[in-house]
């Protein structure tokens, strides 16, 4: 245990010094993101947080005994997440072009796991039990890619994917450990510290009134395809049935079908960036970004420990997975009510003295901006896939 508690330490200062290190060099990586009129950031800030995290990840687990039950083909699927998710930084690229790398990833990261991708337990028929192996390979696929995009839809406050990403890392570990998978739970925790080696620089804090650095595409997508891989790793090696592990994901899960149902039902692309996420809507209440950060967060850990509550006290598996349509008649609730207020307010017309109160502005508040001498702000095209506040 003083091993593991070694390792983690090393994680987290590694973590650090990397962020540290790729914080100078971000301008010449051309990893940084300039503010705009969708971005309510004011300062250039690196895009470097995901390449620091998985870089001390991959080092410590390389170098540490026993900390590497992940076979090759693990860190080539996340590699590839993370090499497009740089490019992405750097270079919008296509949907297309993203969902085509994702699919091979995801693919890469389940079809070598022997036998059922998914393990279901009893909750499917004996005589179709046989025959599901490719719908459950199809299924672990599609989660894979639809955790990878969650993720990516969720960083859109400062801190919040990041404390998302560590509250379900650290329910896979504690199920990890209390199942017997001792080196998975100790590799997770080495993941967990270097979440938490960048949050430091990426939570809002008394000491810190904003983020100093951003996960990035590249960061924010390789956490949701690294999520995903330990549910379902963690589904089959302690034969829990994998939908009661979605708890520990319930909430961005949920946020994201939310969002594509509501684009779908105006009319909209569903892959188009808008403020309809559940961020914005508790931003647009009033709350700060730090609360907002803070309620999400922890309404993403509190359903996590309803899952793993569940699963300690052998709660069945149909109880557990109906359980979860909770979360999203609340998510649902709040997300139409809170539209509704928001729609009210926009129709409200303004009174006289309103208007006068309303203070001059400039009509183009970059051009007062100091973005350095040989960077200027880039507008660039509605994001896909990708929602950065």
């Amino acid at each position: 245990m003083f091993f593991w508690f070694t390792s983690c330490l090393a994680t987290l200062s590694m973590t650090v010094l990397l962020i540290g290190f790729l914080k100078k060099t971000s301008h010449a990586l051309a990893l940084v993101d300039y503010p705009d009129s969708r971005k309510q950031h004011e300062n250039v800030v690196p895009l470097c947080g995901g390449i620091a995290i998985f870089s001390a990840f991959f080092l410590v687990s390389l170098f540490s005994r026993g900390a590497a039950p992940f076979p090759v083909s693990f860190w080539i699927g996340i590699l590839m997440v993370l090499s497009i998710g740089v490019m992405d930084d750097r270079m919008e690229l296509s949907a297309r072009t993203r969902l085509v790398v994702q699919f091979f990833a995801s693919a890469i990261l389940v079809i070598p796991l022997a036998g059922p991708s998914i393990y279901v337990a009893n909750m499917l028929p004996l005589a179709l039990a046989g025959s599901a192996l490719p719908v459950l390979t199809i299924i672990a696929i599609l989660f894979v890619i639809g955790l990878i995009n969650s993720w990516n839809m969720v960083d859109g406050v400062d801190g919040l994917a990041g404390g998302c990403a560590a509250a379900a890392i650290f329910w896979i570990s504690l199920l990890s450990f209390y199942k017997g998978l001792g080196a998975l739970g100790c590799s997770s925790l080495v993941l967990l510290a270097a979440v938490c080696g960048f949050l430091l620089f990426n939570m809002r804090s008394p000491w810190s009134a904003r983020a100093r650095i951003f996960l990035g595409d590249a960061g924010s997508t390789a956490l949701g395809a690294v999520i995903a891989y330990l549910i379902i790793t963690l589904s089959r090696r302690a034969e829990i049935a994998f939908p009661v592990l979605l708890w520990i994901v319930v909430v961005p899960v949920t946020d994201t079908m939310s969002l594509i149902v509501r684009r779908l039902h105006a009319g909209r692309n569903p892959l188009t960036a808008d403020r309809w996420h559940l961020h914005h809507l508790l931003l647009d209440r009033s709350h700060s970004h730090a609360m907002t950060t803070n309620i999400i967060v922890a309404s993403s850990a509190l359903c996590g420990g309803v899952g793993v509550a569940g699963i300690l006290a052998g709660a069945s598996n149909y109880l557990m997975t109906f359980g979860l349509f909770v979360p999203v008649i609340i998510h649902s609730a709040f997300v139409f009510l809170a539209s509704s207020a928001g729609q009210a307010v926009r129709m409200r017309p303004a009174t006289m003295g309103q208007l006068n109160s309303i203070p001059p502005v400039l009509l183009r508040p970059e051009a007062g901006k100091n973005f350095g001498t040989n960077h200027q702000p880039v507008q660039p095209n509605p994001g896909i896939l990708s929602d950065p506040v």
